[in-house]
């Protein structure tokens, strides 16, 4: 008997690691064999005179992986191309991150279908009849968002290499599993938003962090089908053990959890059902609507995983490949976007947005423009299925905003907006929508919609202010100088001290009318920091706070106010009218710091002005819809 040691290449997920023990320990001369998943390894046990390691790694192979055993002499050969291996897998890493970000940007950016305006939305009253045909409506829909997805998972059962010809089973049941998996997310969602319809309203900061969530298994499951950080495959989903035991080796489970995951996609009428169940109040209701709703998508999301896997069949494992490594692909992107649009809801700045904004379609700054009448701007503007409207209004007069949205230009992902700045949520109807507000101080606010995939701004201008100098200046991204010397009378030096067991840093500084004292700080690099500024000014441009390197713009209020970062770099910030500047100086040791130096690199340190487009980009401003442009 000989143990035979060594790396298998290609597994996407747990499954994996069941079919190859499967495999191997049905095979004849093996004694025992065991996988590894998460390290990506297997040790076989075999008998020299029954069977050769070639046709055990052969048969692994015929499951569409590779066997790479550390053979005789392969040591000294490893070790003198390891660099050179190092560096293509660096690459190759690299070139892969940076499609998925690529289509998560062009999601975000480019995304189109004009469908969404076709689909109809679920209403109080509606029979349960009318929930089955909005689903079967909105498979094309699906189709257009998770079709990769559904493809990629209805190919993730190979062939047996015992069965030339592959089974009806095998190639009908991934894709059963992976709308299985959809089934039971979507009746749970409702099950559990019907119940909580009686007792709570869901705010966008809690649809945000169902989004963080989701979106970060999604990126989690993507990269591991693509194997680029075999560390992350220790975090992987994985189904409690009395259902995996009732999985076999052919039933992938894969497929399933994608499915299960599938209920949190940032899709306009999925979730758009969503709110609908939770309307109900009731968990039965609830739980029956989505049900009824996932029903009606299944037969051509089934009918299209079925043709695909049965290609694969007639293709081959290398089609099947190609095919697996794409839907990867749109499932790491997905989730970055899904990710994003979390952060947006949690009223964090992403820099994903940011490159959409500057890839994708802005809506015309300013297209709407008031008409005064007794002492209130009117402003009419229409609501079309992918954009807001931006408008321009006056600082200290109020508003009186009239959209109207005709037949067919209410969608699952427009349906309802926030505006943070005035505390304005406002769910639209057919005909005129009226929302008003009082514009209490000049500047651009931003506004989205309930999913954050949809943003537009609110321009409001001071008195004596010329719109077309201010859209255009807002327009331009570029700093201009400020012409203001940071004070270098004294330095505040962060300490060390330990919260909670982790090692943090604290510093303190004050703002008064007289601007920053100490206008310097010194942080040590990489280490969480609570930077405490006291406000003691009553001028209320100093309540506004500005740290462009940050993409920022943080209300203080009076007296103390706390602020977590892990500085990476030296940064400047500046009050809201740029009138006091300070200074942020990043060191790798704050025990050995060069007090002189620091202040004079200060003083020689040029402050600018940012516009707001500068922090605009930040947060995706103008951008559309991402799942129904």
């Amino acid at each position: 008997m000989e143990t035979r040691k060594f790396r298998v290449d290609g597994m996407t997920c747990v499954n994996c690691q069941s079919r190859i023990e499967n495999k191997l320990k049905s095979t004849a001369g093996i004694q025992d064999a065991s996988v590894n998943y998460v390290s990506g390894k297997a040790s076989v046990t075999f008998d020299e005179s029954i069977t050769a390691f070639g046709e055990i790694a052969a048969a692994i192979e015929n499951l569409g992986y590779t066997a790479a055993p550390p053979a005789a002499g392969e040591k000294k050969q490893a070790l003198h191309g390891k660099a050179a291996s190092r560096s293509r897998a660096a690459l190759r890493i690299a070139g892969v991150l940076l499609i998925i970000l690529a289509l998560s940007v062009l999601l975000r950016a480019f995304g189109t279908s004009s469908l969404a305006t076709a689909f109809p939305l679920a209403q109080a009253g509606m029979g349960y009849g009318m929930l089955f045909l909005i689903g079967v409506l909105t498979s094309v829909h699906c189709i257009a968002m998770c079709g990769g997805i559904n493809l990629s998972q209805s190919l993730a059962a190979k062939n047996a290499p015992q069965s030339p010809v592959p089974s009806p089973r095998s190639l009908l049941l991934p894709g059963l599993l992976y709308n299985g998996g959809r089934l039971i997310s979507y009746t749970a969602v409702g099950v559990l938003v019907g119940a909580l319809g009686s007792v709570v309203s869901v705010t966008g900061r809690f649809q945000g962090a169902v989004l963080l969530i989701a979106g970060l298994f999604m990126v989690i499951m993507g990269i591991n089908m693509l194997g680029l950080f075999p560390a992350l495959r220790r975090i992987t989903p994985r189904l409690p053990g009395f259902l995996s035991k009732k999985i076999s080796e052919q039933n992938g489970r894969g497929p399933l959890i994608v499915g299960v995951l599938n209920g949190f996609m940032p899709c306009g009428p999925l979730q758009a059902m969503q709110l609908y169940a939770l309307s109900t109040g009731s968990p039965l209701r609830g739980g029956l609507a989505m049900f009824l709703f996932c029903i009606g998508t299944v037969p051509l999301m089934f009918g299209l995983g079925a043709a695909g896997s049965v290609l694969s069949g007639v293709k081959g494992r290398a089609f099947s490949r190609r095919v697996m490594q794409v839907g990867a692909l749109v499932i790491a992107a997905m989730g970055v976007t899904m990710f994003t649009n979390g952060w947006s809801l949690t009223g964090l700045a992403s820099p994903l947005e940011k490159a959409a904004a500057f890839i994708g379609p802005a809506s015309g700054p300013g297209a709407f423009t008031p008409v005064i009448r007794n002492g209130v701007q009117i402003v009419n503007s229409t609501l079309l299925p992918s954009r807001y409207p931006a408008i321009t209004v006056q600082e200290g007069i109020p508003v009186r905003w009239t959209i109207n949205a005709p037949p067919g230009s209410i969608t699952g992902c427009n349906n309802r907006i926030f505006i943070r700045e005035y505390g304005i949520e406002y769910t639209f109807k057919p005909g005129d929508n009226v929302i008003e507000f009082l514009p209490a101080k000049a500047g651009r606010f931003r506004y989205s919609c309930w999913m954050a995939m949809i943003h537009s701004t609110i321009t409001v201008l001071a008195e004596g202010d010329n719109a077309a100098e201010v859209l255009a200046a807002y327009a331009d991204p570029t700093p201009k100088p400020a012409g203001v010397k940071i004070p270098t009378d004294s330095v505040a030096i962060a300490q060390v001290v330990e919260i909670r067991g982790e090692n943090c840093q604290m510093v303190e500084m004050h703002l008064t009318d007289e601007g920053f004292e100490p206008a310097i700080a010194v942080m040590q690099r990489r280490l969480r920091t609570f930077w405490v500024i006291n406000l003691d000014s009553a001028d209320s441009e100093n309540g506004l706070l500005i740290i462009p390197a940050y993409y920022s713009q943080l209300n203080i209020q009076p007296g103390g106010n706390v602020m977590q970062l892990i500085p990476e770099g030296d940064f400047d910030f500046s009050t809201g009218d740029n009138k006091f500047y300070g200074y942020v100086k990043v060191v790798d040791d704050i025990s050995n710091v060069d007090i002189e130096a620091v202040k004079a690199e200060a003083a020689g340190h040029e402050t600018l002005v940012y516009p707001e487009a500068h922090f605009e980009a930040a947060l995706g401003g103008g951008g559309g819809c991402a799942c129904c442009q």
